[in-house]
């Protein structure tokens, strides 16, 4: 009675034993027990338990929503914990868990027209990493990109740690992408996203500046001449929205041919 109402797996493993000894003998009754005992170890490493995590509110604790259905997620972004060591019988499953809690998490922000920017893996309860899950990781990781979506990693063991530099994954990932605590990386994550708004909120300002040229409006005349050269309008804007403001040049051109002379110049890694 106690194993049935405390654990029932355990109560069919008592029961198999039970019958097994009573018509099979002891050792093989005792044998079959020991393989049912096996198949339930192997099928919950199979499917380890993950959990989308909030913030409890005052807090920088972060714990399971359905444990906690008060703790705060925040717009755009994604937190998951894997209860587990990762390796070739669960990577399919684990990352079958994520790519759920992430499309969950795309129709919810759909409704609000909000786009999901990041995913953070909660990674301390993670022993062990095979190669199997460090291939599985890179291949989320790239196809994150492709989506301009960025994989984070938070407090990952020594051991996992070592195996994510050995495999050149770290880089891959981005070292700026990976934290000492899920707190940590969810400000930064707050952060990039409000430089990224401010960045789009500017270069929407600069695109209708440079779109005024009515008589009506004196914000940029297209005759204001700086000594004998006419003034240019020059516009700084991050590599994530390079193309967008292409586009919306381009467009701006289109429409008015006289000033469709239009000049890019990227700048990364300290370089012009």
């Amino acid at each position: 009675m106690y194993l049935w109402r405390v654990h029932k797996f355990d109560f069919c493993v008592w029961v198999v034993a039970c019958v097994g000894t009573m018509f099979l003998g002891v050792e093989i009754g005792l044998a079959i027990a020991v393989i049912v005992s096996l198949l339930l170890v192997t099928y919950e490493s199979a499917y380890p338990h993950t959990a989308v995590l909030g913030r409890l509110p005052g807090t920088t604790v972060y714990r399971n929503v359905k444990q906690y259905p008060e703790a705060e997620r925040y717009a755009g972004i994604v937190m998951v914990r894997i209860d587990a060591p990762i390796y070739f019988a669960n990577t399919q499953n684990v990352r079958e868990k994520v790519t759920k809690y992430e499309r969950q998490a795309e129709e919810q922000l759909r409704e609000s027209n909000g786009s999901l920017k990041y995913i953070v893996l909660e990674m301390s309860p993670v022993g062990h990493i095979d190669t199997s899950a460090l291939h599985i990781l890179e291949d989320m990781n790239k196809t994150y990109k492709e989506r301009s979506i960025k994989l984070c990693l938070c407090n990952p063991g020594v051991k996992v740690m070592d195996k994510l530099v050995l495999s050149g994954l770290a880089d891959e990932i981005g070292r700026q992408h990976i934290f000492a605590s899920i707190h940590d990386c969810v400000n930064w994550c707050l952060d990039e996203m409000d430089n990224h708004e401010s960045s789009m909120h500017d270069v929407h300002f600069a695109c209708d500046s440079l779109a005024s040229n009515d008589t009506t409006n004196e914000l940029l005349p297209r005759d204001v001449e700086i000594g004998s050269k006419p003034s240019h309008n020059v516009i700084l804007a991050s590599l994530d929205i390079e193309e967008e403001l292409r586009g919306e040049m381009e467009s701006k051109s289109q429409q008015d041919p006289k000033n469709a002379k239009i000049s890019f110049a990227t700048i990364a890694d300290g370089e012009l």
